[in-house]
């Protein structure tokens, strides 16, 4: 038999091989079955190619590396490429141990997951806080069909049991909140915002603004009280006084800003009062009732667009909008025309204002005015478009002084809220863009922004004290940024009130230490036993009867009803007119700080000196002078004083000097954009153990009463149909609760 094989190549010539050349290379016989298929053959020096023995295919293969792989080749068996193999479907899968096959699809495991009823019920009823779904909901046919195919052996809860779960989560989540209020370092400031209702009630948002323990800007929404008269004299009083109670707040309250969308001023006068009562406040109550600033700016957006000579035009633009809009023809040819006219920037989109927003307003007031061209384009398409040149002027000098607003108010859109030694720095901003848009030459504008800036200079004066102090907790600034800013404000007065700022600094610097002093001497100079006599001493005074003990039984353990809101509210008016006398007198003594200013300035020199001497005088009498009541710590009928011993005290007092000295005369801290003054003081708390209560509390005074979602708009919020209809705990619950866990406490 001859050795040799013929075989067919691609040029169909006849080559005669050895057939030691069908074995594969490095004279190995493999029994694979790749080589019962294929035959390889040396092309060139080199090269060597697989030839297949049915249908001569050729591949390409190498020799004496590891790159010989067989993959391609049993590749060309396996998936009957070859169609001259007689046996092609009978022969066996051939696996590559050198090549990797796909990674196999994971089965998932038909074991059933268990059911967890109570968790599922939980998440249910936090869906139902967080997104203001109706707490009947789980009896709606199509959400319970919808949860029954998602589960079948899940049992849809009734209405009662998601009720009393989402009471679950709010007390739970109170509690939390509640050990977070205790551990902060300061005082906590409220904000008050009413909302009305088709029932003529309102609904006082009451919300609490802080320093957490870490030293984080906080707030917190902690009651939302039903006031069954919103214009009466005392309709904020029963909603502060729920707070203080409910959250143990009483003399812990730093500051007090109020919407005045319903309220008058005479309630807030009340208000004053009762707080002067109940809470131990600094200077006397400057810094205890403030005017949120979102609403001012609001309110002055819409005198803006109320003005009478701008009526007209807007009215006009607001029809031509309406007209592009809804009408083919004429929304084709402004399309035609933008196209035909295109800018470097896009066209602002037209729209139609909502007016219970005064950003849409402006926003249609201005993409109006940048396609003024083309309406005046389209006057010869219809009669309807007719805006002269003097019209759209004034839209423009309107739109002029609105930016101004619109660029005040968008900082309290964002999440984060400002500290109150950056507002300074916005106020003050928005004060000389006012000025200089009152000094154009276009008398639209100059008259427009004079009846903005007189609104803004009544605001400013009541304010501004709070916020020159937060700018004195700066260590970027302290004095000298008052210095500066006052010195264009005021021009030649600028030193009386710098001087007014100074000595506002140093009173509450001596108030909180006058507190810590007195803290201190509580913890160290009375024993638990000598506390608990004289309480023991207080409370024999009067015996309590069993109708007192029945009553605090049963208010403990039901909720106070809108009777017994009114009841509480009269012992809170009474008591307050009991101090009304002396709330009086005291606010005579501290409402004009600004007044005495100019009295201050014309000092004589003996005055000065005789000041100077009276510095020398114990703590108490300065304290006699600016506040009313010298008591520093009663219970019930026990007057407690520090004593004759004053070698402490001087002590005392020296440190007080030393530390704030120390902060005033240290060099200004260098100013960065990632500078985070809250943070600053907590690093230099130790340092500064006095001073970093006074900027806890300061520099977290809020001047917004609404949410960032909220800040544009002209109308006071409104309570809806189904929330009226909740029990007022119920409603509490959901509302706080929402809040709550959207800020997660």
């Amino acid at each position: 038999m001859d050795t040799s094989t013929s075989v067919l190549v691609d040029n169909n010539v006849s080559l005669e091989m050895d057939s030691s050349d069908t074995q594969p290379p490095n004279g190995r016989k493999r029994k694979s079955m790749v080589w019962n298929h294929f035959i390889t053959k040396t092309d060139s020096p080199g090269t060597t190619k697989a030839f297949c023995k049915h249908c001569n295919k050729s591949y390409a293969y190498i020799t004496g590396t590891k790159a010989s792989g067989t993959s391609h080749l049993k590749r060309h068996i396996e998936l009957g490429i070859c169609q001259m193999c007689p046996k092609i479907n009978s022969l066996p899968q051939i696996k590559d141990e050198t090549t990797s096959c796909p990674p196999k699809k994971r089965q998932r495991s038909t074991a059933t997951v268990p059911l967890d009823q109570d968790r599922c019920n939980h998440e249910m009823a936090k869906m139902i806080i967080m997104h203001d779904y109706p707490l009947h909901m789980v009896e709606h046919p199509g959400f319970a069909g919808f949860v029954k195919a998602l589960r079948p052996q899940f049992s849809m809860a009734n209405f009662d049991s998601i009720h009393s779960d989402c009471l679950s989560i709010f007390l739970s989540q109170k509690q939390k909140l509640s050990d977070l209020i205790g551990e902060i370092p300061g005082a906590v400031n409220l904000t008050i915002d009413l909302w009305s209702s088709t029932q003529s009630m309102g609904y006082a948002f009451v919300t609490g603004h802080f320093v957490d323990k870490d030293w984080n800007l906080t707030h917190r929404l902690l009651n939302v009280a039903v006031v069954a008269s919103p214009d009466s004299d005392f309709a904020l009083n029963q909603p502060v006084a729920a707070c203080l109670s409910d959250w143990k707040l009483e003399g812990k309250i730093s500051s007090l800003t109020v919407s005045q969308s319903l309220v008058n001023k005479t309630c807030i006068d009340n208000l004053r009062g009762f707080l002067s009562v109940r809470n131990q406040h600094v200077l006397s109550g400057q810094f205890l009732m403030g005017k949120s600033y979102v609403r001012l700016l609001s309110s002055m957006a819409q005198d803006a667009l109320a003005a009478e000579n701008l009526q007209a035009p807007i009215k006009k633009v607001r029809d031509s909008i309406k007209y592009v809009k809804t009408n083919d023809t004429c929304g084709d040819r402004f399309d035609e025309l933008k196209r035909q006219f295109p800018t470097p920037s896009s066209y602002k989109d037209l729209l139609i204002d909502n007016q219970t927003r005064w950003d849409t307003s402006y926003n249609m007031l201005l993409a109006a005015y940048e396609h003024r061209q083309f309406f005046t384009s389209l006057e010869t398409c219809s009669r309807r478009i007719s805006i002269s040149p003097e019209e759209w002027t004034k839209i423009e000098s309107l739109c002029s002084c609105l930016k101004v607003l619109f660029e005040a108010s968008t900082v309290f859109t964002r999440p984060n809220h400002l500290t109150a030694n950056d507002l300074y720095h916005e106020m003050t901003n928005f004060q000389l863009k006012l000025s200089h848009a009152a000094m154009v030459e276009d008398p639209d504008v100059r008259n427009l922004a004079n009846s903005l800036r007189e609104k803004f200079d009544l605001y400013w004066r009541e304010c501004v004290l709070v916020l020159a102090v937060a700018v004195v907790m700066d260590p970027r600034f302290k004095m000298e940024l008052i210095k500066f800013t006052f010195s264009k404000f005021y021009g030649e007065d600028a030193e009386k009130w710098v001087k007014a700022v100074s000595d506002a600094f140093q009173d509450l610097y001596v108030n909180y230490s006058e507190n810590d002093l007195l803290d201190a001497y509580v913890d160290h100079g009375f024993s638990e036993a000598e506390t608990s006599s004289q309480v023991e001493q207080t409370t024999e005074t009067r015996p309590v009867t069993e109708e007192e003990q029945q009553l605090g039984d049963d208010s403990r353990a039901h909720p106070i009803t809108e009777e017994d809101n009114t009841s509480l509210t009269v012992e809170q008016i009474t008591e307050s007119q009991e101090h009304e006398r002396q709330y009086k007198v005291e606010k005579q003594n501290v409402e004009g700080v600004w007044e005495r200013v100019s009295e201050e300035c014309q000092l004589t020199e003996e005055d000065q000196q005789l000041g100077d001497s009276s510095q020398a005088q114990p703590m108490a009498e300065e304290e006699h002078m600016f506040f009313t009541g010298d008591v520093l710590l009663q219970e019930g009928s026990t007057l407690v004083t520090i004593g004759e011993s004053l070698s402490d005290f001087d002590n005392y007092m020296s440190d007080i000097k030393t530390e704030l000295n120390q902060y005033l005369d240290e060099t200004l801290i260098p100013r960065s954009e990632d500078f985070d003054v809250l943070s600053w003081w907590r690093l230099n708390s130790n340092n500064y153990p006095v001073l970093s209560k006074m900027a806890a509390d300061l520099l977290s005074i809020p001047f917004s009463t609404v949410s960032p979602d909220c800040v544009f708009d002209t109308e006071v919020k409104q309570m809806d149909n189904y929330r009226t209809s909740l029990p007022r705990v119920t409603l509490e619950a959901l509302l706080c609760t929402k809040d709550w866990l959207k800020n997660q406490t």
